[in-house]
């Protein structure tokens, strides 16, 4: 189901849908901020969360006002550059970054690229991170026999399948429960 199939699927989903997509996978990757953020001491990983609560409320409480674009601007100053950073984490962080910003684009500039921006950032993650652990590049069939990027499309394909159904806030509220996977991450970070 992964793949060019999976993406189409991606694009025909509503806007609100592509937003919650897009978000669902930031608040995954929130942990892999937060512990950047807390061993580099740069970022902020308390923003990052208010941000992520922020488009969370907008999504769900009828009648909410927030000025997403000066959210999403005031956030910007803690996006980690990795070319400045000498922690593998700058990547995985900046990675929650792109999610995050492709979830807030959704809404204010609605090109409808963003759903599949996240997902290609979260893979990209993943992907990078068993790299990292094999201490080499893998040929994209090892990548995809590899069991952490088989439990990512797995994830994002049941998150998919989330977002399909029809806008209920309630259901926004438990696709955000579904995507927190308890404080794990896409590559296995707690924050416990």
């Amino acid at each position: 189901m992964f793949g060019d199939k999976f993406y189409k699927k991606i694009n025909k989903l509503a806007p609100w849908q592509q937003t919650v997509f897009a978000l669902a996978l930031a608040e995954r990757m929130y942990p892999n901020y937060q512990l950047f953020s807390e061993t580099s001491k740069t970022g902020n990983g308390k923003r990052f969360r208010e941000t992520l609560d922020i488009l969370w409320t907008y999504l769900t409480i009828k009648g909410s006002r927030v000025d997403l674009s000066a959210e999403l601007e005031s956030f910007e100053n803690f996006i980690p550059d990795p070319t400045k950073s000498e922690s593998y984490g700058a990547y995985p962080a900046l990675d929650a970054c792109v999610a995050l910003g492709c979830a807030f684009n959704s809404v204010i500039c609605r090109i409808g690229e963003e759903a599949t921006e996240a997902s290609h950032a979260s893979l990209g993650t993943v992907a990078g991170f068993v790299e990292l652990l094999a201490e080499r590049d893998l040929s994209e069939e090892e990548l995809y026999e590899d069991e952490l990027l088989m439990a990512e499309m797995e994830f994002q394909v049941e998150l998919l399948d989330r977002v399909s159904q029809p806008r209920d806030a309630d259901a926004i509220l438990a696709v955000r429960d579904f995507a927190a996977q308890g404080g794990v991450s896409n590559i296995g970070i707690s924050l416990e």
